[in-house]
């Protein structure tokens, strides 16, 4: 059954395109993208279909509620001779991998080893940004986290290759060190840890964050130590590295309760203030991501499972009623009074609180 929202959105597509905002329209594709289905895909794919660059939002609805079915039309849409068209939304290449669509692995891997096809920093550096086409990072991205979800098995000698001849840079195509898992060969993941702790720009970094953390188990210790390495920036939004961030920790299955108890103990600990401060930084930006709960596109990174309300109890709550022990009184023994964390953490203890109702509400609905 298709949602009254998923309908609603429809008719404005339709009929009043004037008051398609993109707040309106982002909510919308947000509630379809955790309260849809099939049928909302199925119903939403003509719209997309008439015109892709219009309907680029609705994307990660037919990756997440679509089949195999969707993967033709799609590609018919988007992609010619092998290449997304222009204008068309590059997360599309994303989506065709998310649906399982095999036959696109070849075309999926040509925009990840196109020329030119590096990270922002370095199209930024070399002046060619826009000269060769203002999507061709956000190819280069969509099309690996495409190919994470396919088998890859023509491809693990030049995946390999490739690795070999960026591995150390400091600018490389970002999202290449994702794809390092489907080599089979285990000595990647000491290579990415190495890379990162090395030369790696931190402007460049998002996919070694990603890519340490999909060689599993194994790659646990590593990856917590390089959410509180300050080397790391993991807690940088501006680069993308702390979303990334928190999609490893979710691939992991690191849960909050986790993380916050290696927060205290670092808090606690005789680390120096700056380390404390960017300990602080990171966590702060994963509960961010905890909290808005992003749709990433990844099979292996599901949402957290902690309720909002646990969370408020883990976070927000005192102890005891003599001392602030929540987060944010353990934020104020390390930061300045007027520090931008301390009102970020402000901000989100509001907000928790929001949410943290509304999800009662929607359980006692649900009730009866």
């Amino acid at each position: 059954m298709v949602l009254a929202i998923t309908r609603e959105l429809l008719d404005r597509y339709r009929g009043a395109p004037q008051a398609l905002t993109w707040r309106w329209e982002t909510t919308v594709v947000d509630v379809v993208l955790r309260h849809g289905s099939r049928s909302d895909a199925q119903a939403l794919l003509p719209v997309f279909l008439e015109d892709p660059e219009a309907g680029r939002l609705l994307v990660p609805v037919f990756a997440q509620h679509g089949d195999l079915s969707m993967a033709e039309p799609l590609l018919a849409a988007c992609v010619q001779a092998g290449r997304l068209r222009d204008g068309m939304p590059p997360e599309v290449l994303h989506a065709i991998g998310l649906l399982g669509y095999e036959p696109a692995e070849r075309m999926l891997w040509e925009h990840v080893a196109a020329e030119g096809n590096a990270c922002a920093a370095e199209r930024s550096v070399t002046g060619k940004a826009l000269a060769e086409g203002p999507y061709e990072h956000y190819e280069s991205m969509n099309a690996c986290l495409g190919l994470l979800h396919l088998s890859c098995g023509g491809l693990r000698t030049e995946i390999a290759r490739a690795l070999q001849r960026h591995v150390g840079a400091a600018l490389f195509p970002e999202f290449l060190p994702v794809l390092a898992t489907k080599t089979d060969d285990p000595s990647w993941l000491g290579k990415l840890v190495e890379w990162g702790d090395g030369e790696a720009s931190t402007d460049c970094n998002g996919g070694l964050i990603l890519g340490i953390a999909l060689h599993g188990e194994r790659a646990r210790s590593e990856f917590i130590r390089l959410l509180w390495n300050p080397w790391w920036q993991a807690h940088d939004a501006g680069t993308g590295s702390s979303l990334w961030a928190y999609a490893g920790a979710r691939v992991l299955g690191l849960s909050m309760p986790e993380l916050y108890a290696d927060l205290v103990a670092r808090l606690k600990s005789d680390i120096s203030t700056d380390d404390k401060e960017h300990c602080l930084a990171t966590f702060v930006a994963l509960v961010n991501y905890w909290v808005s709960r992003p749709w990433l596109g990844l099979h292996s990174a599901p949402e957290p499972t902690e309720t909002y309300d646990a969370l408020c109890d883990l976070l927000v709550e005192w102890s005891t009623s003599h001392s602030d022990d929540s987060l944010i009184g353990l934020a104020r023994h390390v930061l300045d009074p007027d520090d931008h964390l301390l009102t970020r953490l402000h901000d989100l203890e509001g907000e928790l609180h929001i949410r943290a109702g509304h999800e009662l509400e929607i359980r006692t609905l649900a009730s009866g």
